[in-house]
This record gives C-alpha cells, sequence and structure tokens, in this order.
C-alpha cells in the first residue's frame, strides 16, 4: 500500500514538525483575531489585550467617543516587576491575574507571583508599581455593600472582613464528604485545575449568603490508581467519588442560607437535590437568585433524569418553599444550548417574572414566566431558528440581548446574529447580519473557561456594555480572517477595533471547505468542514475523519482564529492534514445546536451520537466530488466523546475505517458520571446500557485499532477503557494500547505523536520518523499559570537564605 516520499516533497520528520506547529502554534500565526473585552466599572470604557509589533498591549477603549484613549505595553509592566522581585519576568509569558483598571484610570491591579500589585499609570515606560494587599482572590465572593467575601476553608464556608482581613468560620461541620459551597466531589479535581467561583450567592442587602452542602457521604470511590508517582515507589490510590448511572443515590444538594452576622443556618424546607447537568449545582448552572428585597431565594430543582424542573421560592427566615413554575417533557430538558454553560434562565425580580429558555416548541426559544401565576405570559421568541445565547435583559427597556443561530435562510444553520427583542410586544431585530459567525461573549460562556489558563476571569469578559449602549462583536467564516467592531445597541457601527493579521501563515497556506451533504437518512442535511492535504505523496490520498461523538455540543468550527484562545478543532484537523491526508469534520444526527428533533435522535442510543452512517454517507458523497479522496483508506480519530466514536467505527464500521486511534474515550456510560448518562441515554437498565456500550461489539474488529489513555483520567475511567480491552482478548481480537500512566483527560504530546505514528504506518503503508519529543501546549499553559504563582526564582532564592 506504499505510496513512498518522492523527491521534492517533504519528509516525514517534516511533516510532523509541520504538524507539531499547526497544533501548537497556527493560533499565534494570526494576531488580534480573537478579541475578550474587560468593561471598567459602570463606564463606556473597555480594555482588551492585543499585538502591537509582536508585543503584548493592553488597551483602553473608550466607546462614547469610539477611539482608544491608553495603551499599556505589558513589558513595561513585566520590567517593573523584574525592578521589584530582583529576578527576570518574561513580558511573552506573565500572567497578570484579576487584572483591573480603576473607573479614572490612573491605576490598574493585578495578582502575579502569588502577591497584589498596584500600577500607577503614566507615560509608556514611566509607570510606577507597588505592592498592594490583595482586594480579593480566586474563590472569593464580595458581597453588594463591599465589606465581606464569603470563600471556602477546610470545606466550611468563611466570612472575610475585606478592610481588616480578618477571617471567621459560618459554619463548622463540613467535610470532604459534605461540603459546603462546594462542587460534586466528582468535579473537585477539575475545579482545582481550572478554577471557579463558589457555590452561593449574596442577598441584594448583603445580610445573606444562599448557598448548598453537597452531600457525597453515599457516593462510593471509583479509583484512580497513580502506576508511576514522580517519588516512585508503591502505586498510590485516590478515592475519587463518582456518582453512576445504576446507583440508587447521587450526590445531592442541601439547599440552605445563613445570616452572616450570626451566623445562623435556615435549611430550605425542601427534598435534597440531585447533582445534574454534569454534576451542575444550581449556582454554578446559573439557577439560582434573590428576590429584591431579599426575602427569598429561588432555586431551580432538575429531578434526576433531567426530564422536570421546578422554579422554587424559598422563604429565607421561615425555610418554607413552594414551587412557583414546572416544565416537564418525554425527554431531558434543555435549559441552555450547552451544558457546560450557565443556564438561560433570567429573573426580572422587580416584576416576578423569569425569562426561560425551552425547546417545547421543537426550537431553543425564550419564554416569559410570570411567577405569581406560574404560567407562561408569551413566547418572546418563535422561529426556524434557534436561541444560541443570551447576552442581557433590560428590564427597564423591557428587551432582551440574544445571539439567535439559524436566522439567516441562506446561511449554514449553526451561524450566530445578533439580535433584541421585545419582551411584550415580541418585536425583534437582527443588529447585525454581514455573513458569518458573529461572535458577541457572555460572562462566564463555556467557550471562556480555557482563559483561566491564560490568568484571566472568565466572569470579567463581556461583549455587553453595563449600560446596555455598545457591544463588541467578532465576525469571522471558516475562509478568511476576523474583523472585531464596536457597534450602538441599535446596530450603528462606532469602530473598527481590530482586523485580524496574518503573523505567520504559511506560504502555501489553504482555507478550508464548509460543506453541506445528506445524512444516511436520505434527507436531513449535515454539515461539515474537509481540510485539503499538505502536499499529498500521490494522484489520491487518505482522508481522516476528526470526530466527536457527544450530543452536548457542535463539533464543527465556524470561524477560524475569532476565538482561538488555545488550539482546538480547527488546529486539530490542521495538523492532520500535515500529513498528506484530506481531513474532514462533520456534525451528524445527534448532536447540537440545531432544531430539538436533530439532537434528540441519540437520546436513548448514545451510540448514534454524531451518527457514524451519517460520517460513512458523507465521505462517500465527498468522494463523488473529490476524486482524489481514497475511499480504501480512510482513518478515524477523536478524543474522549470523540474516541468512543472511534472505538464504535472500528468495532461496527471497520470494513469503512480502515485505521482508528482513540483518545480518553468514555466507552461505557455506565462507569461515567451519572449526569451524562441518564441526560443522553436515559435512566439506567441493564439491557439499554449494554446498547451503548463499546465492548459489546467487541467481536466486529477488523480494522487497526489504536486506544490511547490516561491512567489518571477521572471523568472517562481507565476501568471502561480495560473492559473494552478484556472483551476483545475475549474474542481474539488484536487491538493496540498506549496507556500514559501520568496523563489525566488528555492527550498529550507523547500521545498525539503515537496517533501520526500509527496513520503513517497502517494509513500511508509508511515507515515513521524517528521517534523525537512532541510539543502538547496544554502542558505548557498549565506549568506556567503554576509558574506564575510562584516567586521567580532569583526570589525564592533569596527568601530561602534568609530563612
Amino acid at each position: 500500500m506504499s505510496t513512498g516520499i518522492h523527491r521534492n516533497e517533504p519528509s516525514w520528520r517534516e511533516r510532523y514538525d509541520r504538524s507539531e506547529g499547526l497544533l501548537n502554534d497556527s493560533h499565534r500565526w494570526v494576531a488580534n483575531g480573537t478579541v475578550l473585552p474587560h468593561w471598567i466599572g459602570r463606564t463606556e470604557r473597555f480594555w482588551y489585550e492585543r499585538l502591537r509589533d509582536g508585543q503584548r498591549v493592553l488597551r483602553v477603549f473608550d466607546a462614547a467617543a469610539g477611539r482608544p484613549c491608553l495603551d499599556v505595553p505589558i513589558s513595561d509592566v513585566a520590567q517593573a516587576l523584574a525592578a521589584a522581585l530582583k529576578a527576570p519576568v518574561a513580558p511573552d509569558t506573565l500572567v497578570l491575574q484579576g487584572l483591573r483598571f480603576d473607573d479614572d484610570l490612573r491605576r490598574t491591579h493585578f495578582t502575579a507571583f502569588g502577591r497584589g500589585w498596584c500600577w500607577q499609570l503614566g507615560e509608556p515606560g514611566a509607570g510606577t508599581l507597588q505592592e498592594a494587599p490583595q482586594a480579593s482572590a480566586p474563590g472569593w465572593v464580595p458581597a453588594p455593600d463591599g465589606r465581606n467575601a464569603a470563600l471556602v476553608r477546610d470545606d466550611n464556608l468563611w466570612l472575610r472582613d475585606l478592610a481588616s482581613g480578618h477571617a471567621r468560620a459560618l459554619t463548622q461541620d463540613g467535610t470532604a464528604t459534605n461540603a459546603y459551597a462546594g462542587a460534586p466531589a466528582a468535579m473537585r479535581e477539575l475545579r482545582r485545575r481550572f478554577g471557579g467561583a463558589i457555590e452561593g450567592l449574596w442577598s441584594p442587602d448583603s445580610r445573606w449568603f444562599f448557598t448548598l452542602q453537597a452531600d457525597d457521604r453515599h457516593v462510593s470511590p471509583l479509583p484512580l490508581m497513580d502506576y508511576a508517582p514522580p517519588t516512585g515507589g508503591r502505586p498510590q490510590v485516590s478515592s475519587n467519588l463518582t456518582s453512576l448511572p445504576a446507583d440508587a443515590k447521587a450526590t445531592e444538594f442541601r439547599m440552605l442560607a445563613v445570616e452572616v452576622a450570626s451566623g445562623r443556618q435556615v435549611e430550605a424546607r425542601y427534598p435534597r437535590l440531585s447533582a445534574v447537568r454534569m454534576n451542575d449545582t444550581p449556582f454554578s448552572a446559573a439557577l439560582a437568585w434573590w428576590s429584591a428585597d431579599s426575602r427569598t431565594a429561588y432555586f431551580v430543582d432538575i429531578e434526576r433524569g433531567e426530564k422536570a424542573a421546578h422554579v422554587v421560592a424559598f422563604d429565607v427566615e421561615s425555610g418554607q418553599c413552594r414551587v412557583v413554575f414546572s416544565e416537564r417533557s418525554d425527554t431531558p430538558l434543555e435549559l441552555s444550548v450547552v451544558v457546560y454553560a450557565p443556564a438561560l434562565v433570567f429573573p426580572l425580580p422587580g416584576s416576578d417574572e423569569l425569562l426561560w429558555y425551552s425547546e417545547r416548541s421543537g426550537r431553543g426559544h425564550l419564554d416569559l414566566v410570570d411567577l405569581r401565576s406560574g404560567t407562561v405570559r408569551q413566547a418572546v421568541t418563535r422561529g426556524d431558528w434557534q436561541v444560541r445565547e443570551v447576552l442581557a435583559v433590560d428590564a427597564a427597556r423591557r428587551e432582551v440581548f440574544f445571539l439567535a443561530g439559524g436566522i439567516a435562510a441562506d446561511e449554514d444553520p449553526y451561524l450566530r446574529k445578533p439580535c433584541i427583542a421585545h419582551l411584550d410586544a415580541g418585536a425583534l431585530r437582527v443588529l447585525s447580519d454581514a455573513p458569518g459567525d458573529h461572535i458577541v461573549w457572555r460572562a462566564d460562556q463555556f467557550e471562556l473557561t480555557v482563559v483561566r489558563l491564560l490568568g484571566d476571569d472568565p466572569s470579567a469578559v463581556c461583549g455587553l456594555s453595563p449600560s446596555g449602549e455598545y457591544f463588541v462583536e467578532t465576525i469571522g467564516a471558516i475562509d478568511r480572517l476576523p474583523e472585531t467592531v464596536l457597534r450602538r445597541r441599535d446596530g450603528g457601527f462606532v469602530a473598527l477595533l481590530e482586523q485580524a493579521e496574518d503573523r505567520g501563515l504559511p506560504a502555501d497556506w489553504r482555507w478550508p471547505q464548509a460543506v453541506s451533504l445528506v445524512a444516511a437518512d436520505g434527507v436531513t442535511a449535515v454539515q461539515g468542514l474537509l481540510f485539503a492535504p499538505h502536499k499529498p505523496t500521490g494522484d489520491k490520498a487518505p482522508l481522516i475523519d476528526l470526530v466527536y461523538g457527544g450530543p452536548q455540543v457542535s463539533f464543527v468550527p465556524k470561524s477560524a482564529f475569532a476565538d482561538t484562545l488555545i488550539p482546538g478543532t480547527f488546529q486539530e484537523a490542521l495538523a492532520l492534514s500535515a500529513l498528506g491526508a484530506w481531513v474532514l469534520v462533520l456534525d451528524g444526527r445527534g448532536t447540537a445546536y440545531r432544531e430539538r428533533a436533530f439532537r434528540q435522535a441519540s437520546y436513548g442510543a448514545l451510540q448514534t451520537a454524531s451518527n457514524l452512517e451519517d460520517h460513512v454517507a458523507a465521505i462517500r458523497q465527498l468522494a463523488e466530488r473529490e476524486p482524489a479522496i481514497d475511499l480504501d483508506r480512510v482513518g478515524i480519530t477523536g478524543f474522549s466523546g470523540g474516541g468512543y466514536l472511534t472505538a464504535l467505527a472500528a468495532l461496527r464500521h471497520g470494513d469503512f475505517f480502515k485505521v482508528a486511534v482513540a483518545g480518553g474515550g468514555n466507552y461505557d456510560q455506565a462507569l461515567f458520571w451519572h449526569s451524562w448518562g441518564e441526560r443522553y441515554h436515559g435512566p439506567y437498565d441493564e439491557t439499554l446500557y449494554r446498547q451503548q456500550a463499546a465492548k459489546t461489539y467487541a467481536a466486529g474488529l477488523c480494522g487497526k485499532l489504536l486506544l490511547v489513555h490516561g491512567l489518571l483520567d477521572g471523568g472517562c475511567h481507565p476501568a471502561a477503557l480495560f473492559q473494552l480491552v478484556q472483551a476483545l482478548i475475549e474474542q481474539h481480537k488484536d487491538v493496540d494500547l498506549v496507556a500514559l500512566p501520568r496523563a489525566r483527560h488528555e492527550w498529550t504530546g507523547y500521545g498525539h505523536r503515537r496517533r501520526l505514528d500509527y496513520f503513517v504506518r497502517h494509513l500511508f503503508g509508511e515507515t515513521p520518523p524517528m521517534p523525537a519529543p512532541f510539543r502538547d501546549l496544554m502542558t505548557e499553559l498549565m506549568a506556567r499559570l503554576a509558574a506564575n504563582a510562584q516567586p521567580p526564582t532569583a526570589l525564592a532564592e533569596e527568601a530561602h537564605g534568609a530563612a
């Protein structure tokens, strides 16, 4: 099957080097494609980070004036820090955590190297730096009156006086398995790695803190074994408490309010809540809020199985509770477009109303609920499109600002446009309708989670000004560089903030091609991206299907470099195409961001999410359009839900997918979080769950399959991997395995390199180059963030000497 590397074609080493660069560095080859606005107080000014002549700069822009008013080179801050710390500080990698400007722009405050700092702004290169006490820290929740902050210490709720720094415990009985203001135990490692606020909300009058106690005492461990601890010696076991679908009881939440002056607890007289929505709490899901008078706290109880949701009013003085509104469904309710993101539920305390996201019409739309009567007053949005994100609800104007997907009938149904609708009249207007995908950031949007790795706070990023008079949008497409503009509330153009710049795209750069194809049912349109091979080695080139088999997201990128904070699917596809293969990314039936019927097609049959039959049909259609696609050499790869789908492809469609590389797969939902399996496959039933488990189909393996997995993966547990491997052994099937002893839920650079080797050897019929280190940017970012939390080397050595 060898096609060989011919003269004037890149060697396999050159292809690997290009792949490594595309995966880890291509997001840096375009400058100012991603703009993250941070509004300054309640003003009409915002700051964002940009590149100017290759140097990082903090730019402050005055929206009312329509022009920038200040640029702060980060090199100036780095130089001042280096002088203060008596150690070198690199501006390219410096992390300024919690950065904020004073309203008058005279000072900026941040945390670096474990200390608080204040930068007195002056002429470029002339600012002054001084150490300052920390007014906040990750995990602190300041009260509205600014006097106190709530925090968690040793699984109990504490109160810190922000003026004196004095802290006192508000609770005493918290434990690791019954923690106050904490997430379920199964999620704490992720929270530790990626940050996140504590679980709770202050009352508007700062008298009460509304929170929960996460009860994991009845949850069994799903142990992880560290076979290669850094210190060597005996393996180390961690308990990893995890609720599974077959468990009679999952993690539960006791809802309560604490009167901070006295420490008095008032428990909600309501049954314990089950952890749902990927082990969310009502607070992390934005399903808890206060009345305007601070007398009533509200929370949404989503029943286990997620087919019913109830809005509960909780009188914090008496503990009395009443259900004020409910919605039920025959399939799981979606209260947001992305289950990882806050729900699209927005209270209007002044009028006792609630803006509620629902798919009852068959599309994701917004209803206005009257909390006094417990009825839907009216539909705010309707149509053959769906609400994709809600950016703000303006109670005074009675308007909602949101992003609509598929509202442009002649465009890809996934593309978004900013809109405003009136809550009462239902009148809707599209504010910006240029072709392409329009990105207007919402605070804490799921895609912003990664900014924590860069030292930023996702809750501080917002595309809409505090007054609602201005918004920042990035307009991207898959075949051109994005631009970011500032607009008025009515959609009127104010200024071009950034036109993304090419700062290093290869001379032979080729944009991918958006493709619309027909699903295996012969009717449904499915959308994808096709990446051309880099310098193919013959008249025909193999195709690699890069997949994700989860029903909770859409996998196909819709813009290039517009929301690329770290490498994602776009970069991964480019990296695979560097081998000389076509690469397809496709959203089959049973995935998100479209009409309810499209997404729910995989409910009760999770093994059909993104539908492998749709992928086979799509690839055959592409081969008719592109004769250079070799249908005899089709590979498939993916990670997490993509690893699961890849394994199923090898086991059920091995006659078509000849080579498969699966990474970190959730190969059996019976061994994955209860809230995942129940939400997307249904309540536990042994026969039903057998149908989705990859091991059920072990006898069908007929191609080449490589499984790559981190043995410390607390989400997609290695138990499902090894049970799949055991089933293959029992069926006398040969499988290849790369076990990564110290890896969690990640490919790692080594895993990426082994994936390339496998495709070169079995899809191309060639010999891979000699092994060499393969970088992994995620590992680098985690290390950088950890380094910036500690004093630089010189200072640490000085402190050690003084001790």
